[in-house]
């Protein structure tokens, strides 16, 4: 109920009178001024297929931010830092994710959807980076081991850098994500002060690098080929992984551009099993509801 501390016919309430709302304010000089505003006599929610579809996509594409925020914060180059920046892995997975379920609605899909309340980053093809960087041919991230390629030539300091066209500051990160609702990431960097010219060994191989990340990795020369497994991942049911490659140019980082790769179909959660987890209301017949 409305109230005035002043009383008379020109006081100033503020509360609740019907489906108004009284409050003070002050107008353009200053002066304070009665503020009414109504309230809607009933609000619809229908909850449709198709809001509860969007509500469906939209939260998928959520959980996955909650746990990638420590890298898409930053990842888009031409974003700034912080919520521009995730405004722009949003606005580009959603896209992402409601195709795939309009193309892939009960088997073949390439995004988990989340269920109705359901908390935990889904596997998917998420694009993670956007930038100018090239990511080297020779490195590459599937399931848990993201792996420098090299050749029995090149298998020394030397051939290393220029495998990865290290000429300054650079770093790789690989991302992944499994089918279990983690997502792990290790940022990798050339550490070494050795001659280009010391061969890479078993012996010496993890010291030649620093690894900081949401989990750890074991570093091991397998022939020709430096592998990083990455800890934390459980890929016997899938994975999608990525590499970005960050740089410094003209005074400024710049990113590759990343899209987690997949191997296969996710084949679960698909569109047509995790809708009817959604609560929904009845639609008009007019516009697509049942008699």
């Amino acid at each position: 109920m409305a109230k005035s501390k002043n009383g008379g016919t020109r006081a100033y309430i503020r509360g609740r009178i019907g489906s108004d709302v009284y409050s003070i304010g002050k107008n353009g000089k200053g002066d304070r001024q009665q503020i009414v505003r109504s309230l809607a006599e009933s609000v619809a929610n229908p909850r449709t297929t198709a809001q509860m579809a969007g509500r469906m996509f939209m939260s998928t594409v959520m959980q996955a931010v909650s746990a990638m925020a420590g890298i898409i914060d930053h990842s888009f180059d031409g974003y700034p830092k912080g919520q521009p920046s995730i405004s722009e892995f949003i606005r580009l997975n959603y896209a992402l994710v409601k195709a795939d379920a309009a193309a892939h609605p009960a088997s073949g899909n390439f995004f988990c959807l989340s269920a109705y309340q359901q908390k935990g980053v889904k596997l998917g093809k998420y694009i993670v980076s956007k930038g100018s960087a090239v990511v080297p041919t020779a490195v590459t991230c599937a399931d848990e081991y993201l792996t420098i390629a090299l050749t029995e030539s090149t298998l020394t300091v030397g051939g290393l850098k220029e495998a990865l066209g290290i000429s300054g500051d650079e770093y790789i990160t690989g991302v992944a994500l499994d089918k279990y609702n983690s997502f792990r990431f290790i940022r990798i960097k050339v550490s070494t002060t050795l001659p280009d010219s010391t061969a890479i060994t078993a012996e010496n191989v993890a010291s030649l690098f620093s690894v900081e990340g949401n989990t750890t990795a074991t570093i091991n020369l397998n022939t020709n080929r430096i592998v990083f497994e990455i800890a934390g991942l459980n890929t016997a049911a899938g994975s999608a992984n990525g590499v970005i490659i960050s740089k410094r140019e003209n005074g400024a980082w710049v990113h590759s551009n990343c899209q987690l790769a997949m191997s296969s179909a996710a084949g679960a959660d698909m569109y047509d099993t995790q809708i009817l987890t959604y609560p929904t209301g009845t639609e008009q017949f007019l516009n697509g509801g049942d008699l």
